[in-house]
């Protein structure tokens, strides 16, 4: 048999849970009933859908027979010219020291080339490049492009009118930077 203890705490606690259900309701003054009105929704009308003929003129077939298919004038679109892939051969040696060539106007109307070395993320090693290969006798530049990754560092040597001059220098640029060039048309404005 249960302990008195064991009987005063279970009768305690069904006369807690009796009065937690039933003593909301025996407090609550006013009955207040919560019904919401509802509103109906209409059901769709129906629609009606009148259709009507098109009347066309008596001749409409013989102008449509007679009719001239118009000429499509093709446009022919011209594409930029593609980076020209180079192997690295023997060096020619030619503008090593950094000397500027003198050809006068003859070569203006001729495309200027560079050599394309890389494209970088951070700012000092590009920095470093340029200066390691102005300190070789070499016109090195960068240039700042934005591409869809963020901001990149083009490394660049030249510009030179004459693309085998550039090419024959490819063989001590890859000695010195380790990095393997492409000789591209050179635009003097970032694309």
């Amino acid at each position: 048999m249960a302990s008195p203890l064991q009987n005063r705490i279970v009768g305690t606690a069904i006369l807690v849970a009796l009065a937690v259900i039933f003593l909301p309701d025996l407090l609550d003054g006013e009955k207040r009933s919560r019904d919401e009105a509802l509103e109906t929704i209409p059901l769709r009308p129906a629609l009606t859908v009148e259709q009507s003929t098109v009347e066309f003129p008596d001749d409409f077939e013989e102008r449509v027979d007679q009719a001239q298919p118009r000429p499509v004038q093709e446009e022919e679109f011209s594409s930029p010219p593609e980076p020209v892939s180079v192997t690295i051969g023997q060096n020619s040696g030619d503008n090593v020291d950094g000397n500027v060539d003198d050809r006068g106007d003859e070569n203006t109307d001729m495309p200027a080339w560079v050599v394309r070395l890389g494209a970088f993320r951070n700012t000092d090693n590009v920095t470093r490049l340029v200066n390691q290969l102005q300190g070789e006798g070499y016109n090195a530049f960068s240039r700042t492009v934005r591409g869809n990754n963020g901001e990149l560092q083009v490394l660049m040597v030249g510009p030179d009118f004459d693309p085998e001059r550039l090419r024959g220098q490819l063989a001590e640029l890859n000695a010195l930077t380790g990095l393997e060039g492409q000789l591209v048309p050179y635009q003097p404005t970032p694309e």
